[in-house]
């Protein structure tokens, strides 16, 4: 029915998986915010793919395979997080000036990535694909399916909230002389 546009089919599968899909996903994140998004996701894919559907087995089956691969993702993103974080402490470490400076920029470094790991969701990645991917605009862009104006804006926006976040200018010169060469 669901294939039919029928509404209500539609409602009643998230009525029935709905509630079971939120607690597997969120026993699997940490976030209860993020896991409602995931959710939120599959149910927007589920019907906008609805007329090319074809199940193997069972709805039930599609819809927490499904899951599993989104929450993959999410790690997957955390873990290239997670390096990049490293590799710019990694950067501090080459040569320090004395210990204080490294513990200093290593407390910074982690300042930072706290920062930017508070950024929505969409905008954290647009930022990292910019300043840690070395992407272009118009690469960005063209991966993400985005205008490059919302891209521009993204990133502007994200170094808006950063700058808020700290009034150490040097910091923030850190970050853009990091990649301001790659920006436009």
């Amino acid at each position: 029915m669901i294939k039919d546009d029928h509404y209500a089919a539609f409602d009643t599968i998230y009525e029935r998986y709905g509630e079971t899909l939120y607690l597997f996903i969120r026993s699997k994140l940490d976030s209860a915010e993020l896991s409602k998004d995931v959710l939120q996701e599959l149910f927007i894919g589920l019907w906008e793919k609805r007329h090319s559907l074809v199940l193997q087995h069972s709805l039930k089956a599609y819809l927490f395979q499904a899951a599993r691969y989104r929450i993959i993702d999410i790690y997957r993103k955390n873990a290239t997080y997670r390096k990049y974080l490293y590799q710019l402490i990694e950067h501090f470490d080459v040569q320090p000036h004395s210990v204080a400076e490294t513990v200093e920029n290593k407390s910074r470094t982690q300042d930072l990535f706290e920062a930017i790991n508070h950024l929505p969701d969409r905008m954290k990645e647009i930022f990292m694909l910019s300043r840690f991917e070395h992407l272009s605009i118009e690469q960005i862009s063209t991966h993400l399916g985005l205008s490059q104006q919302t891209v521009k804006n993204q990133i502007s926006e994200a170094l808006k909230i950063l700058r808020s976040m700290y009034v150490k200018l040097k910091l923030i010169l850190l970050i853009l002389s990091f990649s301001f060469l790659f920006l436009w």
